[in-house]
């Protein structure tokens, strides 16, 4: 049979569904077989299609009933079908409980806006919406009590959980303003209170203020008491308590009655070259000045410590000579019948060298590291010259030039490379020799009997040989040529400075001899102080002198070139054989030979002890200025009072 739909009247319309709408619709249609309107019962199927093809269905509905061709279904294909393109209807028939195909009537039938109308569901109710609105499609207010309660809305209190950014805000913040942040201060007006300030705002009304960092300005002004490390100004602090951590370019007055007031450096990682420390003692305890890591004071210039505080060192043994490097550093000393000793640290510790002779003399290059050293003496003993090219580590013996001979002096040029010595009486030919290869090979220059000391300038062309029951000699050619000066006498010993203008000699038990031009003229000191001379030194400027006596003697020292003179009663009385003097004449070391024997003693330091060991002492009314050199190094710029260096 052949089934035509062909006449539509009210095509389609929504189906209630209680109080709510769902997504079925009335399907209402016409339908005729080949012997016109039909009538009866049929069974139907329906499929909805878009362009692409089958979008939902089928759904059948049978029996349906059809009277005079017409008929009415409810058709439910779901939410999900309509959303706004184009669908069409394809409808499939057959008579009632036939198991054959359905035919499928032509053509599709269009569904327009009537079934569109589900969409509207959504919008009419909120909770069955399931489509996009497009928001052109709504009119009119939307009511506050509709809106999602994360709505911020102009009649409630807003509390954003987020940034809120805008590129221009217009209007104005009224209430409280806490919690904003990154507020420019172009818009604030009025007066932000001190109140509401960071701690780490500064404030004219503190007491007192502490920046971390540089202040820069122009000018300050008010009073600057306090302040500390200003170029080219200094500030006095008093110290009543026993110690205190000094401070660059401060001054402290020590005012302790009871106890030294101990002041300690600050380390020289914090310090600049040119930084400045005073220390004043005030209080009756006096001060101390305290060092820090690897950290030393120049104690050259502090003259009223020469030779004020004496300390043993080395062995105790026969010593007869005794030498010093120029910072006083190396030291050099000889034992009769014993060995020779070397220190390489100002003499705490000694180490043992060479053989057992009978040693009379030694002599050291400025850096301490070239030595010489003589064997014999004024009574029959002889022996060879001995150098060292190794601060006295090994000795090699000259006597291919030297000769075995009454060697009694010796004295070295600063490199070491010229040196003169004395051969009193014993071997062939006695007299000066020289050498200008370090000992390598002797000439004779003076052929003299009884020369009993020599010395020589830094550079080695100025010497001087002092003959025992005859004059001085001195030489200006490195002792070429020699020339007789002042008048017979028992000389037993001869200094020089540096330059060879200023010497000193001594008459065995008589006076002290000064010159001042080079040997060409002699004073003798005054006061007279005669005594058993047997040994004298001199700084490499020649204004600081020191000279021993033997059986039971002293020690004496000048600091003015020779003019007044003052005896060491801290240092023991006894048969002081050799003394030796660093070149700034601040230490001095002498060597005794007593019948049981002796220690070596050493006055005050070239420098203090480097580390926290070492320190300088003040009593009351001492007073000192220190400027920091770098490397660790302290030099003393004033000083007033005894000050002692350790």
């Amino acid at each position: 049979m052949k089934f035509t739909l062909y006449a539509l009247a009210g095509i389609l319309s929504l189906t209630p569904a209680g109080r709510a709408q769902t997504t079925a619709f009335t399907y209402q249609g016409q339908l005729s077989n080949s012997n016109g309107l039909a009538t009866g019962s049929y069974d139907f199927r329906f499929q909805i299609y878009s362009t692409a093809g089958v979008v939902a269905g089928p759904l059948t509905n049978a029996p349906v009933g059809v009277t005079n061709g017409l008929f009415t279904v409810t058709l439910d294909f779901g939410s999900g079908v309509f959303d706004g393109t184009t669908r069409t209807l394809e409808i499939g028939v057959r008579n009632f409980g036939n198991t054959n195909a359905y035919a499928v009537l032509a053509p599709r039938q269009p569904l327009t806006s009537v079934p569109y109308a589900i969409q509207a569901i959504n919008a009419s109710n909120a909770v069955v919406l399931t489509g996009p609105l497009p928001a052109t499609n709504l009119v009119g207010t939307i009511p506050n009590s509709l809106l999602s309660a994360n709505v911020a809305v102009l009649t409630n209190n807003v509390t954003f959980s987020g940034s809120v950014t805008a590129t221009t805000f217009n209007g104005s913040f009224v209430g409280n303003g806490s919690g904003l942040t990154s507020v420019p201060g172009t818009s604030l007006t009025g007066t932000i209170p001190d109140a509401r300030l960071s701690t780490n705002v500064a404030l004219q009304s503190s007491p007192s203020l502490n920046f971390a960092g540089t202040v820069s300005a122009t000018n300050f002004t008010g009073a600057g008491h306090g302040l500390t490390n200003v170029p080219g100004a200094f500030f006095w602090v008093v110290v009543a308590g026993t110690n205190t951590q000094a401070q660059p370019n401060v001054g402290y007055i020590c005012t302790n009655d009871v106890g030294p007031v101990t002041i300690a450096l600050p380390p020289s990682a914090s310090l600049s070259v040119g930084d400045t420390f005073r220390v004043a003692g005030v209080g009756g305890a006096g001060w101390v000045i305290a060092q820090t890591n690897n950290q030393s004071i120049l104690a050259g210039n502090l003259s009223s410590s020469i030779a004020q505080s004496w300390r043993t060192s080395g062995p105790v043994a026969f010593w007869t000579a005794v030498a010093s490097s120029a910072n006083g550093t190396k030291l050099v000393a000889t034992i009769n019948s014993g060995q020779i000793y070397t220190s390489a640290n100002s003499g705490s510790t000694w180490t043992a060298r060479a053989t057992a002779l009978f040693w009379s003399s030694v002599a050291s290059s400025a850096d301490g590291t070239k030595l010489a050293a003589t064997v014999g003496n004024t009574a029959n003993q002889t022996g060879l010259i001995w150098t060292s090219t190794d601060s006295g580590a090994t000795w090699g013996t000259q006597s291919s030039s030297s000769g075995t001979r009454q060697w009694v002096s010796i004295a070295a040029s600063a490199d070491g490379t010229t040196l003169v010595a004395a051969n009193y009486t014993g071997g062939a030919t006695p007299g000066v020799y020289t050498s200008i290869n370090s000992g390598s090979s002797w000439v004779l220059r003076k052929s003299i009997s009884f020369c009993s000391a020599v010395a020589s300038s830094a550079d080695g062309t100025k010497m001087v040989a002092a003959i025992n029951g005859g004059q001085i000699w001195t030489s200006t050619d490195s002792g070429a040529t020699w020339t007789a000066r002042d008048s017979s006498r028992s000389w037993i010993a001869v200094a020089s400075s540096s330059d060879g203008s200023r010497l000193m000699a001594v008459v065995n038990s008589g006076q002290l001899y000064i010159s001042a031009d080079s040997g060409v003229t002699w004073t003798p000191s005054t006061p007279n102080i005669s005594t058993t001379w047997t040994s004298v030194a001199s700084s490499a400027d020649g204004s600081r002198l020191a000279g021993v006596s033997g059986t039971t003697g002293n020690i004496y020292n000048s600091t003015d070139s020779g003019a007044t003179w003052v005896q060491q009663n801290s240092a023991p009385t006894t048969a002081w054989t050799g003394i030796a003097s660093s070149a700034d004449g601040s230490q001095l070391v002498a060597v005794a030979s007593p019948g049981s024997g002796s220690n070596i003693y050493i006055s005050s330091l070239a420098g203090t002890t480097t580390g926290t060991t070492g320190y300088l002492v003040g009593p009351q009314h001492s007073a000192i200025e220190l400027i920091y050199t770098g490397n660790n190094l302290f030099l003393p710029l004033s000083h007033e009072g005894t000050i002692r260096a350790y």
